[in-house]
């Protein structure tokens, strides 16, 4: 081959080689250039549970209750992304690329729920809507206390996308619930005129409408049928009277069945029930000794002056008949001077 022709195929390739470098460039869209330039992946939303409130605040077994999860999007605000891409290749065409990028950071909320483990759970959540940077958002669900009393861990869940539709990272949370409590009945008196009972709040939270009520009372009369207490506060005590009346008048047992009846939140429940036994005339009788009624003798009876005995009353008597028998004496001396 000749020089001529050899440095005709170089040039030839040179050109082919500098075509094969820079077309590539050219091939690329702005957007593919961005994606391949990033260095860092794209920001996303952070979702999380900020805030959980349970009303009551414990439950007692059984009790339908409302617990409220606030969801909070951390990412303050948007994110705005400055991209400076330059390519070149030796002396070839040079790209330049100068954009901004902006990431709303809004959180699309898929889908909501609590997981039904011991507890009934009445509603859950889908396509929820969207929370914005720096925004919450409330999720109210209904749910039902199991019938045993212990400490429950209620779990959450949520399925969070960004607005592009791609699945973020999502929430897993533990909630504990105590379920505990009851409203108890304790006599305290109990005579033929009064009875009075210690209602006790043993649950943590409070206790609303509190009526304490008498049921089946045998042998006498029970006034008022039912005493209104109103609210009492976790673990405090409120005393209610009863008053008896004609218990005396009977010869058979007089008893009275009590409970109370109150409000927990939303729910309505009673108390356990106490039966009393009330004294009455023929109890009260036999319990007295024998000599408690007995007469009391007669020479036993005290006088007017606690000093008197029977010898002082016999010697007084004997003056005063001596005192006559004198003064009669004198009177007959006297008319027999006068005749």
């Amino acid at each position: 081959m000749s020089k001529k022709v050899w440095l005709i195929v170089s040039g030839l390739l040179s050109v082919l080689l500098v075509l094969a470098t820079t077309i590539p460039a050219f091939a690329y869209d702005v957007d593919d250039l961005l994606s391949k330039c990033e260095i860092a992946p794209a920001p996303e939303p952070a979702v999380m549970v900020y805030n959980y409130e349970l009303n009551p605040e414990t439950l007692i077994p059984g009790d339908v209750g409302v617990l409220t999860i606030t969801l909070k999007n951390m990412q303050e605000k948007p994110v705005e992304t400055d991209i400076d891409i330059r390519t070149s290749e030796y002396h070839g065409p040079t790209t330049e690329i100068d954009t901004e990028t902006r990431y709303t950071m809004d959180a699309y909320l898929k889908e909501a729920y609590i997981v039904e483990n011991h507890f009934k759970i009445y509603n859950k959540y889908i396509s929820a809507g969207v929370i914005g940077p720096d925004k919450n958002v409330d999720l109210e669900f209904k749910i039902q206390a199991p019938g045993a009393e212990g400490i429950y861990m209620l779990k959450f869940a949520a399925d969070i996308e960004d607005m592009n539709r791609k699945r973020s990272k999502g929430i897993r949370y533990y909630i504990p619930v105590q379920v505990s409590g009851t409203v108890n009945l304790i006599p305290q008196e109990v005579s033929q005129n009064e009875v009075r009972l210690e209602v006790i709040n043993e649950c943590l939270s409070d206790v609303n409408s509190v009526y304490v009520t008498a049921l089946n009372v045998t042998g006498a009369e029970v006034q008022p049928e039912k005493v209104y207490v109103g609210r009492i506060n976790a673990g405090e005590s409120v005393i209610v009277v009863f008053t008896v009346m004609n218990a005396e008048l009977n010869t058979e047992a007089c008893s009275a069945v009590f409970k109370a009846s109150f409000k927990h939140g939303v729910n309505k429940h009673e108390s356990n029930q106490v039966c009393v036994a009330i004294p009455y005339s023929a109890e009260l009788l036999e319990e007295q000794p024998e000599t408690a009624f007995a007469p009391i003798p007669v020479s036993h009876i005290p006088t007017s002056s606690p000093s008197s005995t029977p010898n002082s009353q016999i010697s007084g008597f004997g003056a005063v008949l001596a005192f006559g028998g004198l003064l009669i004496a004198g009177l007959v001396n006297l008319s027999r001077r006068k005749r």
